[in-house]
């Protein structure tokens, strides 16, 4: 008797990717010198807008940005992107992984901010995607002035590879 056994890992890479993005922005939270409360409280729903956008092939990023709440013009203080690559390993046989070296070289290199600074999570989705309750629509903060700096890919899942890149005042 033959038996097979074919199990689709796409919904156990988007849960892995979007938990460990949203464990990795934490880190850099908190290794920034960020509190982290309002990522505690808001994990629910910014887990489940993730999974559900990668899921249906919609989520193209994933943005940390971090700013001056009392200015009212060029407030960003800082920026943390994953960028998704859905066929960053084609074909690929179902590994979960995640590189805590490259977020923790990520926040070595970006330093600290300040303690008046606040922070939010944005995701940057393509046209279509589903409603998520607690999801709205925003804009980016400008990042004139800044350098982006690539780290790597820091995860992965199945197909699914989130590359990690910050961005820093230019001459910093």
């Amino acid at each position: 008797m033959n038996t097979a056994v074919h199990v689709n890992t796409a919904t156990y890479a988007a849960t892995h990717v979007a938990t460990n993005m949203l464990g990795s922005i934490r880190s850099i939270i908190k290794g920034s010198g960020l509190n982290p409360a309002r990522i505690r409280e808001d994990w629910g729903v910014l887990e489940a807008g993730i999974a559900t956008w990668l899921s249906s092939r919609h989520l193209k990023a994933v943005t940390l940005e971090v700013y001056h709440p009392a200015r009212r013009t060029d407030d960003l203080a800082g920026r943390f992107d994953f960028t998704i690559d859905y066929g960053y390993y084609p074909g690929g046989d179902g590994d979960l992984w995640l590189d805590p070296d490259t977020v923790a070289y990520t926040i070595r290199k970006n330093g600290a901010f300040p303690a008046r600074c606040e922070y939010r999570i944005v995701a940057d989705t393509e046209p279509g995607r589903p409603d998520v309750p607690g999801w709205g629509a925003t804009a980016y903060r400008s990042t004139a002035g800044f350098t982006r700096h690539a780290v790597g890919t820091a995860i992965g899942g199945g197909s699914l590879g989130a590359a990690l890149a910050y961005y820093t005042r230019s001459g910093t």
